[in-house]
């Protein structure tokens, strides 16, 4: 298990040459971020026009509607972004030079899958909540633990929809789950090891909002604020961006064999055990 995760980590440190190759990959997640705020705000509108921010607490037909479209949305948008992320990826894994537009028209010619997955995504996450709000026994831990599990099993869901052609989501899901189950030591690994060296980012941001928040005032107060907005903001964006590259990369050498990308330069003991 521990050299599954030395090698996450190394992995983890190759795809940041990726990255630097390519910056204008954190586009892609920073339009995804522009498209779901705006969305939001979008609804939180409609919600207080038409009065309906009582019957979100007191009803739950009109709640659970509103989980559902969020998360329909948040989902499919995701993945949209995401499917541009690691279409832009294999292509320079394969030596191209491919640009933001290239991923997003990729992203465009599988849009149907990709509303069935959010879709998919959004009835469990609707009814992962109505189970958790209505059934006894099943409470935050049983949740978290569902949450967790619907996650593993989905982890490489994007890279299927890019590369793959299945006829179902149910070939998608298979594909994703047999691929977690051969790489989860470095998929786990990955995941926690970008978090974690992002983490002191995130940390900084948040205390400058906090202070700016809670003691600054005047242009201070505005000056932290908005550069702790930034570096929020910005290390949701490489973790999005250093998340797809990784999961591609993986995603190809588990099927193929092949080692691309930030998986390149490395030794075949520094990513899978046998």
């Amino acid at each position: 298990m521990f050299d599954g995760f030395r090698r996450g980590l190394a992995v983890i440190d190759a795809s940041l040459d990726v990255f630097r190759d390519r910056p204008r990959l954190a586009v892609l997640p920073l339009l995804s971020l522009v498209v779901v705020g705006s969305a939001y705000a979008v609804g939180g509108v409609a919600v207080l026009h038409y009065g309906l921010v009582d019957a979100v607490f007191t009803n739950q037909l009109v709640k659970y509607g509103v989980i559902f479209a969020g998360l329909a949305v948040s989902s499919s948008v995701g993945i949209f972004f995401n499917a541009a992320v690691v279409h832009c990826a294999t292509r320079q894994f394969a030596g191209e030079e491919p640009t933001v537009r290239d991923g997003l028209a990729a992203a465009w010619t599988v849009r149907g899958r990709i509303a069935k997955w959010g879709l998919l995504s959004a009835t469990v996450g609707t009814l992962l909540s109505i189970l958790s709000d209505n059934v006894p026994g099943v409470g935050a831990l049983t949740r978290s633990i569902l949450d967790l599990t619907w996650g593993l099993l989905t982890f490489f869901v994007v890279p299927v929809i890019v590369t793959d052609r299945t006829d179902t989501l149910r070939s998608d899901l298979r594909r994703s789950g047999d691929t977690f189950a051969r790489t989860w030591g470095e998929s786990v690994t990955v995941t926690f090891g970008i978090g974690l060296a992002l983490l002191p980012v995130v940390l900084v941001g948040v205390c400058l909002l906090a202070v700016a928040y809670l003691s600054a005032t005047g242009v201070a107060a505005s000056l932290m604020g908005t550069i702790g907005g930034l570096l929020l903001v910005a290390a949701i964006v490489v973790t999005q961006v250093l998340g797809m590259i990784v999961r591609a990369a993986l995603y190809q050498y588990a099927t193929t064999g092949e080692p691309v990308g930030p998986l390149e330069a490395l030794s075949p003991d520094d990513i899978f055990s046998e």
